[in-house]
C-alpha cells in the first residue's frame, strides 16, 4: 500500500506541470489586455479597448489641427472617435488625447455585455509601462507612480468638463524622492447619467483620457528625456451645447 502511494505521488509530480501548462494554454487570451506596444496612428483604438473594455470596431480620426479636435464628439455612429497627438519642440509624441465612447452608451446600442465596467486612463498607461520595461532592463528610475486621482468627474459636476480637461497640465514630473510620476486627466459622462441629461446626444457617453506615449516612456525611463512634459491647450473658441442640432 506504501509503495502504491508512492507510485502515485511520483506520478501525480510528472503530470501535474503538464496538466497546468495545458490549462493555461487552453484559456483564450484577455482581449482587454495589450499584447504589444500601440502604433501612433491607431492609439486611441487600443486605448478605447483597454479602457472601456470592449471589442466593437471602432473608426478613429487622428486630428492634426487642435480646434478640429476640440469641436469633434465621440458618436455611437460608427462608432467613432478622435485622437489628438502631443509633440515636443523636436516633433517626437509625448502623449496623445483620446475621444472615446463610454461603456454604458456601446451597452445600450450593442447589447448588455458589449464593454465595460468602466476603467481609468491610467489602465492603458500602466499596461503601457509594463511593457516598456521590458524593453529597459536598467530605468533610470527605480520608482514610478500613477496619480490615480485623474477623474474631474464628480457627483457635484453638472456642467462642462470638456474645458477642463482640455486645460494644459504637467503630465510627468520627478519628485524630491527622484520617483517619476505620470499624471493623466480624464472623465466619463455616462449617457444615461441624469445629470447631463440637457445635454445633446453627441455629448454624451463618452470616456475622454490624456494617455503618454510609449517612446517618450521609453526615453524617460532611459534617461534619455526630461520629465517636463506639458499636455493640453487653450482653444480658441469652446462650441456650447445649444449650437448643436444633435
Amino acid at each position: 500500500m506504501h509503495k502504491h502511494s508512492n507510485h502515485t505521488s511520483s506520478l501525480l509530480a510528472i503530470l501535474l506541470p503538464v496538466i497546468l501548462l495545458l490549462a493555461c494554454a487552453a484559456q483564450p487570451p484577455n482581449p482587454y489586455a495589450l499584447a504589444e506596444l500601440p502604433a501612433a496612428e491607431t492609439y486611441c483604438l487600443d486605448a478605447q479597448r483597454v479602457v472601456t473594455r470592449t471589442t466593437v470596431p471602432m473608426n478613429l480620426v487622428v486630428h492634426d489641427d487642435f480646434d478640429a479636435f476640440v469641436k469633434s464628439k465621440a458618436t455611437i455612429e460608427g462608432p467613432t472617435i478622435h485622437q489628438y497627438n502631443w509633440y515636443d519642440p523636436n516633433g517626437d509624441i509625448q502623449g496623445f488625447s483620446c475621444k472615446m465612447k463610454s461603456a454604458d452608451h456601446l451597452n445600450i446600442e450593442f447589447g448588455a455585455s458589449s464593454a465595460g465596467p468602466e476603467g481609468f486612463c491610467h489602465d492603458m498607461n500602466m499596461q503601457v509601462y509594463e511593457l516598456v520595461l521590458e524593453q529597459i532592463p536598467d530605468p533610470a528610475f527605480a520608482s514610478v507612480t500613477f496619480d490615480l486621482s485623474e477623474r474631474l468627474d464628480t457627483k457635484e459636476q453638472s456642467g462642462m468638463i470638456g474645458p477642463t480637461w482640455l486645460k494644459p497640465f504637467t503630465m510627468t514630473y520627478v519628485d524630491p524622492s527622484g520617483t517619476l510620476h505620470i499624471a493623466t486627466k480624464g472623465f466619463v459622462i455616462n449617457f444615461t447619467d441624469p445629470r447631463f441629461q440637457k445635454f445633446p446626444p453627441s455629448w454624451r457617453g463618452t470616456h475622454y483620457c490624456h494617455l503618454i506615449a510609449p517612446t517618450y516612456l521609453a526615453d524617460l525611463l532611459r534617461g534619455e528625456a526630461m520629465a517636463d512634459a506639458v499636455i493640453g491647450g487653450e482653444p480658441k473658441r469652446l462650441r456650447m451645447p445649444n449650437e448643436t442640432d444633435e
